[in-house]
């Protein structure tokens, strides 16, 4: 067994799901030790992995730890981990699905009636937490766009900057996450008129969450799919009329921050 191998072999017996045959083959690669047996060995670095795991999710989920509190919390994030290990050394990238996992455990347990809302709670504080660690966007090729012609812009998919996410949710999470953020007491969130429609960034490196109306959102999610200018403009009518005038600004604002022009012969998205 090469080094490469004997790795993964540890770090799966790490995991909560490692199998009886695997934990048999890592007690043979180990040293003999006195003092602490094998399979206690491995108990306790496995507990000290699931413990890190546990952190980062308490770290990049605070609203959500606030709202549960440490016990209820910790004890989500273990079924989590067995669920959903981590498969890689940086825990910075750990836990993009919880808010789904989040999401399933209240909506399927009665106990969790009144925490509807925090799976998407936590997919807003996911989408907060990405955009701190995402690399920074190259200006806006200005030029480029001024000199195509319309027939060519039209063929431009608009690109949101590394930072951007979207979020359409049926809670007032932008409130929630803010409350449960603040040193103050939590205090009960009035909803504002729903659904809401998020735009998360990080502007001069700090994490800013705004309310957008639909038809902004409805936009900037085509240009997350990758739609061509000419196929959201040819949609609908309002978007031929409004679009030469909220694009300044959506590029201004740094949510767009780059383009390409279609390829021949590529298709347009539907």
């Amino acid at each position: 067994m090469n080094l490469a191998q004997t790795e993964s072999l540890f770090s799966a017996c790490l995991k909560p799901r490692c199998s009886a045959a695997q934990r048999t083959r890592a007690r043979h690669l180990m040293c003999e030790n006195d003092r602490i047996p094998h399979e206690l060995a491995l108990h306790i670095y496995g507990n000290n992995v699931s413990g890190a795991c546990v952190k980062s999710l308490a770290a990049t989920y605070p609203a959500c730890f606030r709202i549960l509190g440490e016990t209820c919390f910790n004890n989500i994030a273990h079924r989590f981990i067995e669920h959903s290990p981590s498969v890689q050394p940086d825990l910075n990238h750990y836990g993009a699905a919880f808010s789904d996992f989040l999401g399933e455990w209240t909506q399927s347990l009665t106990a969790f009636s009144d925490f509807r809302y925090l799976g998407e709670l936590a997919h807003l504080e996911w989408l907060c937490h990405t955009a701190y660690y995402a690399e920074d966007d190259p200006p806006f090729d200005f030029r480029t766009l001024a000199k195509a012609s319309q027939d060519v812009q039209e063929t431009f998919r608009f690109q949101l900057g590394h930072s951007v996410g979207l979020l359409q949710s049926d809670y007032p999470v932008m409130a929630i996450r803010a409350t449960n953020l603040s040193d103050n007491a939590a205090t009960e969130v009035q909803a504002a008129e729903l659904p809401e429609y998020l735009v998360v960034s990080r502007p001069a490196f700090q994490i800013r969450v705004e309310r957008v109306d639909a038809y902004t959102f409805e936009v900037l999610a085509a240009c997350q799919q990758g739609i061509t200018l000419g196929h959201i403009t040819g949609t609908r009518q309002d978007h031929t009329n409004m679009i030469p005038r909220i694009l300044p600004g959506l590029i201004q604002c740094g949510w767009i921050t780059a383009m390409a022009a279609e390829k021949t012969g590529l298709r347009e998205h539907p």
